[in-house]
């Protein structure tokens, strides 16, 4: 299913075809409503599902057929195929990707002044999500990502070989972007995706799944190593 369609003349703006549902409606009346559900629980990500706009008035119409059991079933299907790809997409990601995503920061000889504090290394990723209120969206990013933080790692000294200072200078072009993300008053998953997307914004204009995947890495790689997202503090 696609989320949006494309436009293929630049003057034309990509259009959204998705439309987010409730598994049990938000209010009384709505398909499959639930008295006893919180409105915590309503709004809640395991309570929503993407559609098409089409089916989204499908399911609604016809409650007998799509149940609060068969709506779930969709969903953890497609969650799980999504995460099949994602990871083999992510598995596929080389150089090439990486260099796209990093490539004005590498002709760049220009460090970004932001700022951002230092932030110490955390405890652990599980830790340092929660600190940071990080929740399913960026935890299947992250998810996905880290497994290729070793070839982010290798492309950014590969690069500080061939240009002093890359490291340096892509470091402080994340926290500008993190810290812009802050100032707009985003934060949670809202923020993690901020960032990816600025990431994808900076590869260019021809996006593609690979590219896509490619910036998501680094940024699980920057975050892994404490360089954007508050780090877990240690205990006084």
């Amino acid at each position: 299913m696609k989320l949006f369609e494309e436009a293929d003349h630049p003057q034309d703006l990509d259009t959204v075809v998705s439309e987010i549902a409730h598994i049990l409606a938000a209010s009384p009346g709505g398909a499959r409503y639930d008295a006893s559900q919180t409105d915590d629980e309503r709004a809640s990500i395991s309570n929503l599902i993407v559609l098409c706009d089409r089916h989204h008035k499908v399911v609604d119409a016809q409650r007998v057929k799509y149940t609060p059991e068969i709506l779930r079933e969709m969903k953890t299907k497609h969650e799980t195929a999504v995460s099949r790809g994602q990871l083999y997409v992510m598995n596929a990601v080389g150089f090439a990707e990486l260099e796209a995503v990093c490539s004005s920061l590498r002709l760049s000889t220009q460090a970004v002044s932001v700022g951002v504090e230092i932030l110490v290394l955390p405890p652990g990723i599980s830790e340092k999500m929660a600190a940071n209120d990080l929740g399913e969206i960026s935890a299947a990013l992250i998810r996905t990502g880290i497994a290729k933080t070793t070839s982010v790692e290798a492309f950014i000294s590969f690069s500080e070989r061939g240009m002093p200072g890359f490291s340096t200078r892509l470091q402080q072009w994340f926290k500008a972007k993190y810290a812009e993300g802050v100032l707009h008053s985003l934060s949670g998953d809202d923020l993690f995706s901020f960032v990816c997307s600025a990431a994808l914004d900076n590869a260019g204009v021809n996006r593609n799944e690979l590219l896509e995947a490619a910036a998501i890495a680094v940024v699980v790689h920057l975050f892994e190593i404490c360089e954007i997202f508050e780090a877990v503090r240690a205990a006084s």
